[in-house]
Formats: structure tokens, sequence, C-alpha cells
């Protein structure tokens, strides 16, 4: 199966292009919507492509419309970045890798900008794909919508099984008789505990149609308090701050769990166990006293949140929470320590491409530095971890300078004096 991963841009395109043509390493690159064009370019003099500056275009042309400029007080989306890892058992080439990656682009983003860049810098020689996408509608000027995010996935694994390759199912996975029979037997759907995060049908088409979920709403104001929280008491508080009220679940069901409501909307209720593993009482117990963000202020952070709720931007607080997941599940504090961990991911890529989750957790750290960056709240470099008696040690370095020359007159003395002992002896 072919994986996607999506990254989104805040910055210009001077960076990504960058990092995706450093020391040579693209083997190929296709555009459209350029000043080339595959399409329309076929026979033409190939030192025409090799001179395109893909990543001024687009920021040009993005800037022309004002798609640079903020929206509702955040950074704005200035490009989409995805990137088509084939699984390796499909020995895929390069022009089947350009063939699929181009009519899916096009497909989907064929009235904007797009810059395909290819990769087999890996052990096994196996290409991937970089899809850059500008966000600019070429037709009409606005920025970027993806209304239905789970289709560009979908239409990707039917796209590879149409060309011979492996491609995921895109049928429900039927329920196994002892599942059946344990609904019949409480009366109720069983939990998926083994999911960390678990959407039901119905969150699953609402998101997919582009719409409000307050399920989704609440699992990320969960999530936040989570990643912030070193106790009980702080998650409660926390959440409390996200406008999340916290209470008991009934334990007929065997299970002691909690149950979270918005506090506005009382009527709007799901226990952990419904969100997902990760939301349980008994998962979020475990998670406190861990990995601290230390690079971040939690003031910052609860700030950022309450001003997606506020102004009602479900995608910004879902991209925060993830990002926070992130960083603390890898332990970054700082852009500095993303870079080194999604590089250290990167050459573990190289070495071998048998798991290609490597790639995606590079990525996947490298998008969560980026959006906690555009909020302000991850630094460049972490602060130098201290010793507990440092600041002793350095309130002594820095005494009166009438103390210390009291302290040498003292040790002149003592010398002095047992020289004149010895003098008597």
């Amino acid at each position: 199966m072919p994986i996607l991963k999506p990254i989104s841009g805040h910055t210009g395109c001077r960076n990504v292009r960058k990092y995706l043509e450093k020391n040579g390493r693209a083997i190929a690159r296709d555009f459209f919507n350029l000043s080339w064009d595959e399409r329309e370019m076929s026979g033409y003099d190939q030192a025409g492509k090799e001179a395109v500056e893909w990543d001024r275009e687009m920021d040009r042309m993005r800037a022309s419309f004002g798609n640079d400029a903020p929206c509702k007080g955040r950074k704005a989306r200035t490009y989409k970045h995805f990137v088509i890892s084939p699984d390796p058992e499909d020995g895929i080439d390069i022009e089947a890798l350009r063939g699929i990656a181009s009519d899916w682009a096009l497909r989907f983003f064929g009235d904007h900008q797009i810059a395909i860049v290819y990769h087999d810098d890996n052990a096994n020689g196996i290409p991937h794909a970089h899809v850059v996408v500008n966000n600019t509608n070429l037709k009409t000027g606005n920025r970027m919508q993806t209304r239905n995010p789970l289709e560009l996935n979908r239409a990707l694994q039917d796209m590879a099984r149409e060309r011979g390759l492996r491609g995921l199912s895109n049928e429900s996975k039927a329920k196994s008789g002892v599942e059946r029979l344990a609904e019949k037997e409480h009366g109720r759907k069983m939990p998926s505990k083994r999911q960390d995060v678990h959407m039901s049908r119905a969150e699953h088409e609402i998101v997919a149609e582009g719409g409000y979920s307050w399920v989704s709403d609440i699992r990320c104001r969960v999530g936040i308090a989570k990643e912030l929280s070193r106790s009980a008491a702080e998650f409660r508080q926390v959440l409390g701050l996200l406008g999340i009220e916290i209470s008991p679940a009934s334990t007929r069901g065997g299970r002691d769990d909690w149950v979270y409501s918005m506090r506005e909307t009382p009527k709007c209720k799901v226990s952990g166990g419904k969100l997902g593993y990760a939301y349980t009482k008994q998962a979020v117990g475990r998670s406190f006293g861990g990995t601290s963000l230390e690079g971040m202020s939690n003031r910052e952070v609860l700030k950022a949140a309450r001003n997606a709720i506020a102004l009602e931007s479900l995608s910004d607080l879902q991209d925060l929470a993830s990002a926070l997941e992130t960083c603390s599940k890898y332990g970054i504090a700082s852009r500095a320590d993303a870079t080194t961990r999604a590089r250290a991911m990167e050459a573990k890529a190289e070495q071998s491409f048998s798991d290609p989750r490597a790639i995606a957790a590079a990525t996947e750290i490298r998008e969560a530095a980026q959006i906690l960056a555009s909020y302000g709240l991850l630094p460049e470099k972490g602060e130098p971890r201290t010793h507990p008696n440092d600041g002793r040690r350095q309130a002594n370095a820095h005494a009166p300078n009438s103390r210390n020359k009291e302290q040498e007159a003292a040790k002149q003395r003592l010398q002095e004096q047992r020289r004149g002992d010895r003098g008597e002896r």
C-alpha cells in the first residue's frame, strides 16, 4: 500500500525546496501550472526545466492574491506538502511513481501550482514522491480548501490497485462473531480499547465532509489538557479553562472511566473510552509526570487553544493537539530537537526502506514543529539543563567584591600566623 502523509506549510517555499533538492538528491521533478508544465512541454529543451525556480514562482503567485496574509489571527497555510511512499514489496520504478503521483496531484489540485520532487536516497533505492501544492487556486484566487481529506487517501489506494499495486481496502471491516455476540449480550457497542483514537462512523462522515463534530472538539481539548497536566488536579483545572466539564462515568459496565462534556452544551458528552484508549481515566492517569514540554509555556499554549476555540476553528485546535502529542511522544522541547530527531528517522529510512514508518515519523515530527513554531510556542533551542545547586554557585560567583576581599585578607592573616609559629619554633 502507498502511504500518504500530509504536511502543512506556514512559510515561503524556499526552505522546502532547499530541503527537497539539496546535494542533488532529487532524481526527477515534475511541474504543473508553473513556467514549465509537463502537459505542454514534451520535447522542449530540458535546460528550461532545470532553470525553473518553483519556490519563487509559488511565493509570487500567492502574494499577488494576498494569500500570504494571516487568517483569523494565525499565519496562513501557504502550501501543502504530501509525501507518497510506495509499498517496498511493489517494486515500483520511478516512471510508474511519476505516473501515479502526477495523476493524483492533478485530480485534486489541478487548479494549483504543483511541484513534485522524487527521491530514492535509501538503501534499497525505492523511489518516493514529495508533492508541494501552492495554496492559491489559480481560477478563483481563493485559498486551498480540502473538502474531503479522507478522499485524498482513498483515491490514492484506488489508483494504486488500478495499476496492479497494493492498496488499502476502502470497505469497512466486518465485525467478528465474538464482537457481535458481546454487543448482543451487553446491549451496546464495546469500546475499542486497543485504539488510542477511536472515531465512530458518524464522526468519520462529518469530518470527511468538512463539518463540525463536537466529539472531535472534545477530543482535541482533552488531548491538550493531557499534555499540559502533571496531576489529576491539574488535568481538571486545565479542562475547566478549555470549557470542558469532567465527571465519573457509570460503573455499571465494570469500567472506571471519565465522562467529558461541553460546559456551554452539557448534552454534548462522551466517555473517555468512546474517544479512544488514550483518553480513558486509566491512560490519562499514566501520562501524568511523563515527558515535560520544557520549551513551551503552558500559559501560551492555553492562550493559543482558547483563541482557536473562540474563533470556532476546529482544524486549528486539531493541529495544536496533534502537534503537542507528537512533541511529547518524541521528547521534543525545541526546533533543534525536532530537526535532530527527524534527521535520525530519515537516516533510519535511508539504511533500510523496509519500514516506511520511519519516513512517516520524520514528516510527523517536522509537521508538529512547524505548527507549534507558527504559534510561537516552540523555541529555536532548548534551555540548558541546570543543576539544583547552580543558583547557589552563581550567587557565590557574583558575590560583592568586599566579601571576596575580606576572605582574601583572612587567608593572608592565617598564612602569616603560620609563618610566625614556625619562626618561634
